[in-house]
């Protein structure tokens, strides 16, 4: 089998050759560049020299952008992601901060992420929806650099093997960017304390989302394998809101979401990608259309892979897993290897499942453990399961 055909058939809920493997995906599985191991520690360790200058996005995070490919193939990673492009350039202020394409200061933190600060939101004060539109840096969705080159970029990606994962850049988030631009207390704090301005507000959102799909979609909806829902719904140990609030407040605008991808991208699957626990709203994600959920984040509560495997395995591919918190940074590589296997022994049974981590490769994880994971999940990952283990057992 080839990438795409390998992770069609998970996706369809039938075994593949192996267990698919995404590996320096930003969003999924992507490598951070700082120490103290990090990108540069893990070309090291695998004899990869000779490198691109790796480079991350001012207004993300320091993940690693532009991975190079003899390591995806080493690693054998089996996505290909396809990203729009922007005609904006960022802002640039003295302090080393960035103003990104929604006027939101992004300021760099010693662990490579670009932070918010939440009495810096440009809407925090607003009243009313004609503040709103008064507001002068709202992205644009008709910047022609969105779909230029996209349906190129589809057809090699199909050509080379691969299925085309679309990535809507802001557009993936509704909930997040209400909280990029009100503040995280502020999004919450509406829906008691004003929610007639919190529909009205998160449905401007939701429509500019649409309106970016269209652009971004259009010319590649036949070419299109799967489209990302990215919002983060859930802490450590429970969901935002409980599953009442989130039917009330949330779900309506993530199923006009997933409705306008199904009309623009008619036979794309819809991954969702949410941290933490989010285990109470799973079965509304699913009634909205989706079918992938990721990062699927083992410590959280109520988000074990056996109880996600016997709940919703019928319904959802697990994109994610492999616990990033504790056993990949601080793990031997024996211990990850193993919990490599045990991942898979969970998940793998029938398709359904694409290993990965449950969130991107921090700077803290050794080289040799990258490693270990991977090469576990190759090893191991074949099918039938059990016959593959025996020939690494031996090794």
């Amino acid at each position: 089998m080839n990438s795409r055909e390998r992770i069609l058939t998970a996706l369809a809920h039938r075994e593949p050759d192996r267990v698919p493997i995404s590996f320096g995906d930003p969003g999924f599985s992507g490598i951070f560049d700082h120490g103290p191991h990090g990108y540069r520690a893990l070309c090291a360790h695998l004899g990869v020299d000779g490198y691109e200058e790796p480079f991350s996005l001012k207004d993300d995070c320091g993940v690693v952008f532009n991975s190079d490919p003899r390591l995806t193939e080493r690693l054998r990673g089996d996505l290909r992601l396809l990203l729009p492009g922007s005609s904006y350039q960022l802002v640039e202020l003295p302090d080393g901060s960035v103003v990104d394409e929604w006027g939101l200061v992004r300021h760099p933190s010693e662990a490579g992420y670009w932070d918010l600060r939440e009495d810096e939101s440009p809407l925090r004060d607003v009243q009313t929806m004609d503040e709103v539109h008064a507001y002068g840096h709202w992205p644009s969705r008709k910047d022609p650099a969105i779909s230029a080159g996209v349906r190129m970029q589809a057809l090699a990606l199909h050509e080379a093997g691969y299925s085309v994962w679309a990535i809507p850049s802001w557009a993936q988030d509704i909930f997040h960017n209400y909280a990029y631009t009100r503040g995280f207390s502020r999004w919450l704090m509406d829906i008691y304390e004003n929610p007639s301005f919190y529909h009205a507000y998160t449905e401007f959102i939701l429509q500019m989302d649409i309106e970016y799909l269209e652009a971004f979609l259009a010319h590649i909806s036949d070419l299109v394998d799967v489209v990302l829902l990215g919002e983060d719904l859930g802490a450590q140990h429970t969901p935002f809101m409980n599953p009442n609030m989130y039917r009330e407040f949330c779900k309506p605008y993530h199923a006009q979401w997933t409705e306008a991808v199904r009309r623009l991208a008619p036979n794309a699957a819809i991954a969702m990608h949410s941290c933490g626990n989010v285990f109470p709203l799973i079965p509304d994600f699913i009634e909205i259309g989706v079918s992938i959920l990721n990062p699927v984040q083992p410590k959280a509560r109520m988000m074990e892979p056996w109880r996600l495997k016997k709940e919703f395995g019928k319904d959802l591919t697990f994109l994610g897993g492999f616990d990033t918190q504790d056993l990949l940074p601080h793990g031997s590589p024996a211990e990850v290897r193993e919990g490599a296997r045990e991942l898979i022994d969970t998940y793998g049974p029938g398709g359904g499942f694409i290993f990965c981590p449950s969130h991107q490769i921090q700077a803290d994880v050794p080289p040799e453990n990258v490693v270990a994971m991977y090469d576990a999940a190759y090893e191991y990952g074949w099918y039938p399961l059990g016959r593959q283990r025996a020939t690494a057992e031996a090794r």
